[in-house]
């Protein structure tokens, strides 16, 4: 069954009004959205809210409102220099309620509703449009006509012969005869009769107690439709990469930061992807745009301060070439990228960990105010929270197992033998992924999370990493050679507690990020486990080691490796 696919389409001028949605947290597409609003971010180099007004005037429609939440004073404007009409949402009344403070304009007048994050090519209009808002039309009572896709989630049971709408929630979500609402749809002004009237509501609420009075939605989806909710980080980079050649210059983000850095946005601009903590790259010839959230991540505002402080101090990091916090970008040097490496060039990695490590002195000489701000220290509360990391996403989630009392009492004492070390400026996230190369030049990246920590965890980050294979002659060449710089041998000793802690740490972080689509940490769990067994055999850590064993035996059986 295909729904509705016909040639009659509305007469031009018919419907003269729409209502676009265009209210909301943008959270789903954060970080782009932290200071532009979705609707305003472009597609194919054009405003995504420009591309639907532009085709509903097309279509005829003469006036068009505009709810607006997240940023709405840009909303606001934008609609004032396009003719359009901003409603501003206090608070978010959702896409039924939205029409409450609409119901005098709305009187009497089909009217469009229509989602401002998607992007449709392909559709001209509906068929069907003299039977809407009648009763005993020749098609049954139609309330209004919405456009269905079967790319998304379909979750809308379409009845082959009528296609009418007749579960909008169905359990056989994907099946055949199942399709996506599109979030553009023709309606009757009686689907207010249907519409809480006040509060938050949704029109799909509409619907369904419309259906229960007998009215229908007739369901329609052109063959040569192209629609896509442009309202992810993943959908939005999807359909700006499958589009206009270089799209992403258009961006504001990069367009205006690579004009900052004196770089052309011309030139050709590609995603490098996204990070875990809530920042997107893209890299332009010889830099990289930075776009960034910092609203649960103070962190990632202090990129720019920390990598000059760095420098200054003859840190091997990339050179800031722009920072604008107004759209919480940064552009810096292209640093190269990752490599294997050498046993000489481990160690030369070493001795610029060892110097970066020693300018804790720094801040704990008590010259804080010339000097960049850091993240919170490395203490119990920090200790206490990688465990239990580790215990929620990698023990209960992964493997649905608890930790037994055996295992956290030895990991409680690797945090207390930890916490009696003397504070260094860490990295926090030392590991190959965070090294890249240029030729033979190196450079660290990833350090906006620097605090003063243990030192050892940082080069038990560098020497267990699990992202890469060290032979363990390698490794302990390495953590010889730390010791020496630092001239403290016990550091040969104490060095496989911090691996433990530090694996912990890894576990519970590559659990997380797999529980929330980021799939491709799956891979690294069992490296990471093989080093958790090494180190807490070294460490003498007998309920850990064991616990070890057993997490390896189960991740190869459901084919870890």
């Amino acid at each position: 069954m295909s729904a509705v696919k016909e040639d009659g389409k509305i007469q031009s001028g018919t419907v003269r009004k729409a209502v676009v949605l265009a209210a909301g947290f943008g959270t789903r597409l954060k970080p782009f959205t932290c200071t532009v609003p979705k609707p305003l971010l472009p597609v194919w180099g054009e405003v995504m809210l420009l591309r639907i007004v532009n085709r509903l005037r097309e279509m005829g429609v003469e006036d068009i409102v505009v709810n607006c939440h997240h940023l709405h004073d840009q909303v606001e404007r934008w609609c004032a220099e396009n003719g359009c009409r901003a409603v501003y949402e206090k608070e978010i009344l959702g896409t039924g309620g939205v029409l409450n403070p609409l119901r005098e304009w709305l009187a009497g007048e089909d009217f469009y509703l229509v989602n401002g994050d998607i992007v449709i090519e392909g559709f001209d209009g509906f068929p069907c449009r003299e039977d809407v808002g009648r009763r005993g039309g020749k098609d049954g009572d139609i309330l209004g006509v919405c456009l269905v896709t079967e790319e998304g989630p379909r979750t809308v049971e379409v009845e082959r012969e009528s296609s009418f709408a007749t579960n909008w929630r169905s359990d056989d979500a994907g099946m055949e005869g199942t399709f996506t609402y599109s979030g553009f749809a023709l309606l009757s002004s009686k689907v207010l009769d249907y519409i809480a009237p006040s509060g938050f509501s949704s029109i799909v609420e509409a619907y369904e107690k419309a259906m229960s009075d007998g009215w229908f939605v007739k369901c329609f989806s052109p063959e040569d439709l192209l629609w896509t909710d442009a309202g992810t980080v993943s959908s939005y980079i999807d359909i700006n990469s499958a589009g206009e050649e270089n799209a992403f210059a258009d961006i504001p983000h990069v367009k205006e930061s690579l004009a900052s850095a004196g770089k052309s946005a011309d030139e050709k601009i590609s995603f490098l992807g996204v990070r875990g903590s809530e920042r997107a790259f893209f890299a332009a010839a010889d830099a990289v745009v930075v776009v960034y959230d910092d609203t649960n991540r103070r962190e990632n505002a202090l990129y720019a301060s920390h990598a000059r402080f760095l420098s200054e101090r003859g840190i091997p990091v990339p050179k800031i070439l722009a920072f604008k916090p107004e759209l919480k970008t940064l552009v810096f040097e292209n640093a190269g990228k990752e490599k294997e490496t050498t046993l000489e060039e481990k160690l030369r990695i070493v001795e610029s960990l060892y110097s970066f490590n020693s300018l804790g002195k720094l801040f704990l000489d008590g010259a804080n105010g010339t000097l960049p701000e850091l993240s919170e220290s490395f203490g119990p509360e920090t200790w206490k929270w990688e465990r239990e990391l580790f215990e929620k996403y990698s023990l209960q989630e992964h493997f649905s197992i608890e930790m037994s009392d055996d295992v956290a009492r030895q990991l409680e004492s690797v945090g207390e033998l930890l916490e009696r070390e003397e504070k260094s400026l860490v990295h926090r996230d030392f590991q190959s992924s965070n090294i890249l190369w240029k030729g033979s030049d190196f450079s660290f990246i990833d350090f906006q999370g620097m605090r003063l920590g243990p030192a050892v965890y940082d080069l038990a980050s560098f020497v267990y990493d699990p992202y890469v294979n060290i032979p363990e002659r390698h490794r302990d060449a390495l953590i010889l050679h730390y010791s020496r710089l630092a001239q403290r041998p016990e550091i040969v000793s104490l060095l496989p507690y911090a691996a433990v802690q530090r694996l912990v740490q890894c576990l519970g972080a590559y659990g997380r990020l797999a529980s929330v689509g980021q799939k491709q940490f799956s891979k690294y769990i069992m490296p990471a486990l093989e080093n958790l067994l090494d180190a807490a055999d070294k460490a003498n850590l007998d309920a850990v080691g064991a616990l070890a064993e057993d997490l390896i035996a189960a991740e190869k059986r459901v084919g870890g490796r």
